[in-house]
């Protein structure tokens, strides 16, 4: 017992120690003279993995309206035949109607009865959706949506919709060159795939959630760890200026203005560039390319050692995230260690965090868990104290990420339902109706 109780006490110092000494780095500001060198990015490639635009900017939900039903295309085959056709596809002609789109009317004409609606984690610039579509109109530049709905009710013309749900925008679009064939093959489909419901967090949003429990495999990865060093050839100017420390629970490299943080207890890689904080107010222009540069940024590096998806980005911030995905699912972590996070100075980035490890081997042994209907989600979620839907904005299966504390290079995914409240992604447990661990019960005091 008094080992038990040591090392718990141990293991909660360590924890503790690795969140204070994350804080004290995301707010690092040196005082030594800024080096001024824009071509920081060396010639040096952490993996051989390149990836396009269309790799990383996935939707996050496909949903099929049909006959007073609504479905969820769940796996990745079939969400990738849809965007593969899509990208043939000409998109012209874009016309706002915004207008036309009554406040009381929004949720039913996004939602309409017979369609597809494709959904994306955030709102995407159009510049992002020209690298996806062809689009020929070119007047749409600094408009960013969400959505897009392709009707399938008959009409003389095939058109599409780009809708911002935050904003309330609509814009019309016609669209050439597709066949419509192949997209209505699909929709006479939507029964084979499961049945989802509408649950209404406002006036203009709603989240689609599936109608009955579901299956998830909970996995285990040995996981390969990265060379610091390749970090530091990559990030800073001139490698051969950097001066590397050994701390109690990783490694600090700095050239007298950029600092790298190795945290081995997270395996997270933290660089910091205080001369790159953003001071000017940047136009509406230059922000769209804030996505673009990001993914191109990791790019450079060879930084996309796993499966990561466009989460997420905050224009006033400069911020962008993306997300690490196992089997078309999402996964989450408190400390970010599923997460590529950075955040852009003026020409540069000024903070970049992400993980300093890859999925390597998967375990052979995977347990299926059964995870709660979106009712049950629900239900747990309107009986939290203080709960307000209203400040709901995101709903999703996804796995929990945990270090196996006996297995130093194994990390588990759980599955786990989570739910984006007030900007933050929170946890609901799974323990009530697996036995198993879950994820953590989480309130809202």
């Amino acid at each position: 017992m008094k080992y038990e109780a040591a090392k718990t006490i141990l293991l909660t110092f360590l924890v503790l120690t690795s969140i204070a000494f994350t804080w004290e780095l995301w707010t690092y500001h040196p005082q030594y003279d800024a080096i001024q060198n824009d071509e920081y990015i060396q010639n040096v490639s952490i993996s051989n993995a390149q990836v396009d635009t269309s790799m990383i900017v996935r939707p996050s939900q496909v949903l099929i309206h049909k006959n007073e039903a609504h479905y969820g295309m769940i796996e990745e085959g079939d969400i990738s035949k849809l965007l593969k056709d899509m990208k043939k596809w000409t998109f012209d002609d874009f016309e706002n109607i915004s207008s036309t789109v009554s406040k009381e009317n929004f949720l039913s004409f996004v939602h309409r009865k017979e369609a597809i609606e494709i959904v994306y984690p955030d709102e995407i610039p159009m510049n992002i959706y020209r690298d996806l579509f062809q689009i020929d109109d070119k007047g749409m530049d600094g408009v960013s949506f969400d959505t897009i709905v392709l009707p399938m009710e008959k009409h003389q013309d095939f058109i599409a919709y780009f809708v911002s749900t935050d904003h309330r925008k609509v814009y019309q679009a016609t669209v050439s060159d597709a066949s419509l064939e192949e997209i209505h093959q699909l929709y006479e489909k939507a029964e084979k795939f499961p049945r989802y419901f509408a649950y209404n967090v406002s006036e203009t949003k709603a989240f689609f959630l599936p109608e009955k429990e579901m299956m998830m495999s909970r996995f285990q990865y040995y996981t390969d760890e990265l060379d610091p060093d390749k970090f530091k050839e990559a990030l800073f100017s001139d490698p051969s200026f950097v001066k590397k420390d050994i701390l109690t629970f990783g490694e600090e490299y700095t050239d007298g203005s950029r600092l790298m943080d190795v945290d081995f207890l997270q395996n997270l890689l933290l660089y910091v560039n205080p001369a790159a904080k953003n001071t000017i107010s940047q136009s509406s222009d230059e922000s769209s390319t804030l996505i673009q540069k990001s993914i191109d940024f990791v790019n450079e590096h060879g930084g996309w050692t796993d499966m990561y998806h466009f989460a997420e980005w905050d224009r006033d911030k400069r911020k962008v995230v993306f997300r690490l995905y196992v089997n078309n699912y999402p996964v989450f972590n408190d400390y970010g260690m599923s997460e590529i996070v950075q955040i852009w100075g003026t020409n540069e980035v000024n903070k970049y965090q992400r993980p300093l490890f890859r999925l390597e081997i998967p375990d052979r042994v995977s347990v299926s868990t059964k995870v709660w209907s979106g009712q049950e989600v629900i239900k747990q979620l309107e009986k939290m104290k203080g709960f307000r839907k209203e400040l709901v904005n995101g709903i999703t299966l996804g796995y929990e990420l945990v270090k196996d504390q006996e297995r130093g290079k194994v990390v588990i995914l759980e599955p786990a339902w989570f739910f984006l409240y007030d900007g933050t992604w929170k946890t609901i447990s799974l323990k009530e109706t697996t036995g198993g661990r879950g994820g953590s019960a989480v309130g809202l005091e």
